[in-house]
Formats: structure tokens, C-alpha cells, sequence
């Protein structure tokens, strides 16, 4: 919040904004600057040959197939260089199932000295076929450039010649190839492009990036390259299909096996051959020649290329972290901005992973560094600004004379960053020692407090306020709504929420309410405003004083005068009259009759003490608690009902319930509260009906549910229906007083239980005693 404050007062000066403008141009230029030097490629190429994995695919069913000359064929067929004669006989194997093109990524430059009769047979061979490739290289001598091709004969029956050179970064890796290269005008593909040209009827190779040619400081032609690729490998050395040169020449694979396919020959064996490092190679393991061409190859073949972005698009990504970076933290606190710089280091290597899933190469360590250095500048400024608020706030605090007693004064001398701490320290011990006096005030008050600023929210909170809503601490309601937390604090006047929005709205004034909240709580609620040194009203303090037992001592007697003043009174006083009558005109009834009123009155009056006696016991006494089995309970109480049942003509039905369903109770009053649910569904049920129990399963509870089809209950009596003395059907010709139910709520409350009704008129009531599971 101080951060809030400070920043707030910063930028009412225009001279804010154009700092952040200035150190926003500032980092943006560094950003630029680093994209266009070349300073960060390392970093750069080793993000993008990490991100060439998302190239990676499958090739079981590419076009593209390796003749490799490996270990297991130099084994078979002696040392290398073997005789040309078997370059012959595996091109006409190969050229019997119709291959696309054959690619010899061999070099034949030099007669063949023991069998001078081989290159007219391979020159033969490569005639036939008419699908065969043969590289080319291209040297220098003197600074003077040069080409080395095949034999003259070879070159004359070759279909195509290829150059394969790889354009190897100054880090070492291959990385790209250059689609065409030459000298003085004569212009060759690359061994791979020419290989596709062969075998592809359809429109030219891809276009790529182009180099313009240059020319040497003599006026000699340099080399002349053109139309870059960036190859999209395919996989780690060893993915492309391999097959043995000594199987082949065999004849060991099934028919058809380069039927349609591009086949490349090449070196693998370990000595031969070129090996080179690619991004794909890991630490150990390098790229055979001949798979680099097959990747190449397979790019084409599949219109796969990998291409950077345009300069001013890769610097625009660049820079727009940065100004995002800087403009949240303008204006959020130290945390969120944080946060906010590590997601916007992450954008950049998000952009870079999305654009090379699309065969596009982003270069983000610029930006990233970018973001770096703008949040590390603008905390420098943040934390400036703060500390020079902090000094000046003491110093207009001493001035004002509301320090002297509590601080030290500032020393006179030290470095710059000594002063500011000390000025913090006395600021922190000065802000401690108010908290330590507001907080031990707070929490020597017995009633439960809460301290408010003006919308309702609670900044202080004391334990009595923390056990009445059920908290851990009084710091784990700070930042709540009171308004939300007194929801169900409602007057007893006209039942709304004592404190609201409205309230806390209203002018200052002291309010106080009485109320009662869901927890059938009766609370004396305070309002009390709270003002600044000058005057202005900050917040509210809002105390809660729990009247619950007062006012419960006070039902109770009300309760006790009205059971003996009228309920107990009105059987007496019958049976007073009865005896009257009876020595007035003794024959008025006879003596049977006399007897059986006589009986009836003091048996209501004995029913009404006994009831009234375990509705007190139920309310006062402590509970002797032991884990029972409820459906247990159920079965004896309704067993106990059997005689009443008979005597009304109603009969009781077993739900299907769970065999075992225990909980921690006193079983005495819970089977009192049960048989009392029993006896008001017979009170009510007509003859011939029925009264549905069972044992209900809730996720952490059990209901003792007591269902009849009697006439119902409406919702206007459903409300006071458990409150003492309170008869919810009213106009039936039923003997109680209205303490069964209220017996049954108090047993429930007690366990930390409930008593839910389901009722309406002509549908009959279910009462459910809800219990907590053991």
C-alpha cells in the first residue's frame, strides 16, 4: 500500500512520465542495438537449434532411403575403396525397382589404377539407370577458385551433378546449405536439390533466401552462392532408414524395396566419410554426410524449410516485451512486478517455439535482456523514490513533533545508504511500537472487534473477533468484507442486516442494534466512526457483544412463568372443578366418569412436567456421549411405538437403510427426540396411513428421517415451529404444549446437529434429525 501511495504522488508531477518515457526509449535503443550487432548469436543459435526438435517428424514412410556403406559392409567386402564394378551392380539392383533418383554421394575424380575397366562399366551402369547423381566440390588454389568433378565419362552418364557443400557456422555446426553455388557464372544445385529435380516432374525447388554474389579484391569471382536453406532436420543422426551396402549388392531385400523412393549412397562406416556437428547431434554423436543430404533431400520433398525473421520484424518482437514490461510495472506493487518480468522473459521464448513450430527462426536474447534491464533500472528508481519519501516523511514527523519521544534523531553524518536505513529503521520501530500498542488494546477487549476503513474492509481484527466467526486469528479476517462477514446479523426490528453497504455509507454516527445472527446468537452490535487527527473520518469500529446466555436466562424464566402460570394451571385447575361438582352434585357423573377426568387432567399435568423437565435437562445438563449405531436406535424406538401405532390404526414402514450407521451421542435424549418425532407423526396421521423411517446417509452426516401422510404444515408456522410452547398445526384437537419439537432441536443443536423439515398443506411432513457421523 505504500508502494500505491508513493507511486500515486509520483505521478501527479509530469516530469514522472517523462522519466519513465526516457528510461523506456533507453532500453528499447540497448535492445536494438544488441538485436542488430550480432552480439547475443550464440545464445540465439543455441535457443533455435533447441527449438528444432518442434521440426522433429517421423520418416518410416519417407521417400528418402539410405545405402549406407558401413562396418558390416567393409567387413564383407574388404578395405575401402572397393572396386567400381560393385558401384555398377548395386546401381542396376537399385535401378530394377524403379527409384525415383539415385544419389552417389561419392567422389570419382581419379581413374581407377588396378581395374581401368570398372569406370567404363560404372559409367555404363549410371548410363542405364539415367536417374543418377553425382557430386561435385569446388576448391581453391592460390586464392583462385576451382571445381573438381567426376571422371569425364562419369560426368557424361551421370543425369545431374550436385555440389555438397555445407555452410558451417563459426561455431562449428552445419546448420544450413546453400540451394545453389558456382563460380564465373556456372551455377550448380545442391546435391539434394538435383536429386529432386530428377525425380520430380512437378515445379522447381522452393524458394530460399538469397546471397548476392561478390566479387575478390583482384577482380577475381568469388564464390558465388545462393538461395540459403536452413535445414529442417527430421531427427538425431541414425532417424532416416538405413540399409547395409553389402545387402543390396546381395540382393537380401524383398522386391519393390526402392520402388518410387530417393536413394542416397553414402559412407557411414567409422573413418569414411565426413562427419559433422548439427543441432540435432547432442554431445557425442555426429551427422554422416550423407544423412545431412537426406535431410535436406526430405525438407524438400516435404516443402519443409526453416527461414529468420525479417530484421525489423525480430526487432519489433524484441522491443515489445520491453515496453510491455515497463508499462505494468508504472503501475502495479514489487511482487507483480516480478512476476510480470518473468512472464515477459517468457513471452519471447514462447514467440520463439510458436514461430519455430511454422518453420520460422525468432531470435529473443535481446528482448530478453531487454526486460532484465528495464526492471533492474526501474527498481533502482523505484527504490530511490522510496527511500527519499521516507527521509522526508521523518523529517516533517520531527518537525511536528510526533517522533521525539519514540525515535532517536537522524545521525548527522554517513554514507547516502546508511541515512536511508536509519531513517527506515526509526520509521519501521516507530510503526512497530503504534502496532504493538493498537494490537494489545485490541486484544484485551472481551467483545468481539473489528476495525474497518470506510468501504467495510477489515484491517484489525481481535481474537474474541476471530473465535465468534470462526477463525484461525484475527489476522486471517483482514482484507474481508465486514458487510459479508455479518451477512447473517440481522436486527431484530425489521430483520435486516444491522451493518451494510448503506450503513457504512451514512454519515458518522454512533449506531447500536440488537440483533441475532444464523447461529441463533443474540448479539448487541456497536457502529462507532473513527477519525484521522484532523478530523476526517477514516473508518468504522464495529463491536459485537454476545448476549446469548443473558437473554436465554431470560426466555427461560419467561418460559417457566408461562408453563406454571397457564400450562401446568389449566390441568389443575380442571381437576379442582371436577372435585367441586362432584361434592356439589354428586350426580352429576358417575363415579366411573368422575375418575377417568380425573385421571386424564393429572396425567396432561404430569406429561406437561415431564416434558418440561427433559426440555431443561436438554438444554442445561451435560451430555453423557457414547459412539451408538442410530438404525440401532431407530428399530427400539420404533418398537416402542408399536402399542400407539396399534391404538391410532397406523402402521410403521422401514426405508432401506445402511446397515451400520454410528455416531457419538447421549442415546437416552436422542431416542427421547426420536420417539418424540414418532409421537407427533401419530398426533397427526390419520387412521389407516402410514409413517415412513429410515436412516439417510449425507457425505458427513446421518438423518433419522420421520415421514407422515398427515395434513402438512404451512410455511408460515413452519418458522416458530420448534420454539417452546409453539403448536404448528393449529386448529387439530391435540393434548401438548409445544415442547416435543423444541426438545428435538435442542438435542440436535447439542450433538452440533440440525432439524431440517420438509412439509406443505395435504403432502404431509418429514422431519429428518440430522447427525454428525462418529
Amino acid at each position: 500500500m505504500l508502494d500505491r501511495r508513493l507511486f500515486a504522488a509520483g505521478r501527479r508531477l509530469p516530469w514522472r512520465r517523462f522519466e519513465w518515457l526516457a528510461l523506456a526509449i533507453v532500453v528499447a535503443g540497448l535492445v536494438l542495438a544488441l538485436d542488430r550487432s550480432g552480439w547475443l548469436q550464440g545464445p540465439n543459435r543455441s535457443l533455435q537449434d533447441t527449438l528444432m526438435f518442434l521440426q522433429a517428424r517421423p520418416v518410416d514412410r519417407s521417400e528418402v532411403v539410405i545405402v549406407a556403406i558401413d562396418d558390416k559392409s567393409v567387413a564383407a567386402l574388404g578395405r575401402w575403396p572397393w572396386r567400381r564394378s560393385f558401384h555398377a551392380n548395386l546401381i542396376d539392383r537399385i535401378d530394377k525397382d524403379a527409384p525415383a533418383a539415385i544419389g552417389m554421394d561419392l567422389l570419382f575424380i581419379e581413374p581407377e589404377q588396378r581395374f581401368p575397366a570398372d569406370d567404363a562399366v560404372l559409367a555404363a551402369a549410371v548410363s542405364r539407370s539415367g536417374k543418377v547423381v553425382l557430386p561435385l566440390m569446388m576448391q581453391s588454389h592460390n586464392a583462385e577458385p576451382f571445381i573438381v568433378e567426376p571422371l569425364p565419362a562419369l560426368r557424361r552418364a551421370a543425369a545431374a551433378l550436385g555440389h555438397v557443400h555445407l555452410a558451417v557456422d563459426d561455431d562449428g555446426v552445419a546448420r544450413s546449405v546453400y540451394l545453389q553455388e558456382g563460380i564465373a557464372g556456372r551455377q550448380w544445385d545442391h546435391f539434394s536439390l538435383a536429386m529432386r529435380k530428377i525425380g520430380d516432374a512437378g515445379p522447381g525447388s522452393p524458394q530460399a533466401e538469397a546471397d548476392a554474389a561478390s566479387t575478390g579484391a583482384d577482380g577475381v569471382p568469388a564464390w558465388q552462392r545462393s538461395r540459403r536453406m536452413i535445414v529442417p532436420f527430421a531427427g538425431p543422426p541414425g532417424h532416416f532408414r538405413q540399409l547395409s551396402y553389402v545387402d543390396v549388392l546381395d540382393g537380401a531385400l524383398a522386391p519393390g524395396a526402392f520402388k518410387g523412393k530417393y536413394v542416397l549412397i553414402g559412407a557411414t562406416a567409422a573413418g569414411l566419410g565426413d562427419l559433422y556437428t548439427t543441432p540435432v547431434s547432442g554431445r557425442s554423436k555426429l551427422m554422416s554426410g550423407v544423412e545431412f543430404s537426406a535431410n535436406v533431400l526430405d525438407g524438400l520433398l516435404s516443402q519443409r524449410s526453416m527461414a529468420p525473421l525479417p530484421g525489423w520484424l525480430n526487432a519489433a518482437l524484441n522491443v515489445l516485451p520491453v515496453l510491455l514490461a515497463l508499462a505494468g510495472m508504472a503501475f502495479i506493487g514489487p511482487l507483480p512486478a516480478l512476476l510480470l518480468t518473468v512472464a515477459m522473459m517468457a513471452l519471447p521464448l514462447a514467440a520463439a517455439a510458436a514461430a519455430a513450430s511454422f518453420g520460422v527462426q525468432f531470435a529473443p536474447a535481446a528482448g530478453m535482456l531487454g526486460v532484465v534491464m528495464g526492471y533492474a533500472l526501474w527498481s533502482w528508481r523505484k527504490l530511490d523514490v522510496a527511500s527519499r519519501y521516507l527521509v522526508d516523511e521523518l523529517g516533517r514527523l520531527r518537525r511536528n513533533g510526533r517522533m521525539g519521544a519514540l525515535s532517536g534523531s537522524a545521525p548527522a553524518s554517513g554514507d547516502f545508504l546508511g541515512r536511508r536505513i536509519d531513517a527506515l529503521r526509526q520509521v519501521a520501530e516507530q510503526l512497530s511500537n503504534l502496532q504493538r500498542f493498537v494490537s494489545d488494546s485490541l486484544e484485551g477487549l472481551p467483545d468481539a472487534t473489528l476495525v474497518c476503513d470506510r468501504a467495510g474492509v477489515v484491517l484489525l481484527a481481535n481474537a474474541a473477533a476471530a473465535r465468534h466467526f470462526g477463525a484461525d486469528s484475527g489476522a486471517r479476517l483482514q482484507g474481508a468484507p465486514a458487510p459479508a462477514l455479518m451477512a447473517d446479523v440481522l436486527s431484530q426490528l425489521d430483520h435486516q442486516p444491522v451493518v451494510s453497504a448503506a450503513s457504512l455509507a451514512a454519515a458518522p454516527a454512533t449506531v447500536s442494534a440488537a440483533a441475532r445472527d444464523r447461529s441463533e446468537r443474540d448479539l448487541l452490535v456497536k457502529q462507532a466512526p473513527s477519525f484521522s487527527g484532523g478530523g476526517e473520518h477514516l473508518g468504522w469500529i464495529v463491536s459485537l457483544v454476545d448476549v446469548t446466555p443473558i437473554r436465554q436466562a431470560q426466555r427461560q424464566r419467561d418460559h417457566a412463568m408461562r408453563f406454571l402460570s397457564h400450562d401446568m394451571r389449566a390441568p389443575l385447575a380442571s381437576i379442582l372443578t371436577l372435585l367441586s361438582l362432584q361434592r356439589q352434585s354428586p350426580s352429576a357423573m358417575t363415579q366411573l366418569q368422575f375418575h377417568e377426568r380425573i385421571e386424564r387432567h393429572a396425567r396432561k399435568a404430569l406429561g406437561l412436567a415431564d416434558d418440561f423437565t427433559q426440555l431443561v435437562r436438554a438444554q442445561s445438563s451435560s451430555y453423557r456421549v457414547e459412539r451408538y449405531n442410530l438404525v440401532d436406535v431407530l428399530l427400539e424406538c420404533v418398537d416402542d411405538a408399536w402399542e400407539a401405532t396399534r391404538r391410532h390404526g397406523v402402521r410403521i414402514t422401514m426405508a432401506p437403510s445402511p446397515e451400520e450407521a454410528h455416531s457419538v451421542i447421549d442415546r437416552e435424549l436422542v431416542a427421547r427426540a426420536i420417539g418424540n418425532l414418532l409421537g407427533n407423526a401419530l398426533k397427526f396421521s390419520p387412521a389407516g396411513s402410514s409413517i415412513t423411517c429410515a436412516v439417510e446417509p449425507l457425505p458427513l452426516e446421518w438423518a433419522v428421517l420421520v415421514q407422515d401422510q398427515g395434513e402438512g404444515i404451512g410455511e408460515d408456522l413452519q418458522a416458530r415451529l420448534f420454539e417452546p410452547f409453539s403448536r404448528g398445526r393449529t386448529g387439530d384437537n391435540v393434548e401438548g404444549a409445544g415442547l416435543g419439537l423444541a426438545f428435538v432441536k435442542t438435542v440436535a443443536q447439542r450433538h452440533g446437529g440440525k432439524v431440517l423439515l420438509d412439509s406443505a398443506p395435504a403432502r404431509g411432513s418429514a422431519f429428518r434429525l440430522v447427525l454428525p457421523r462418529a
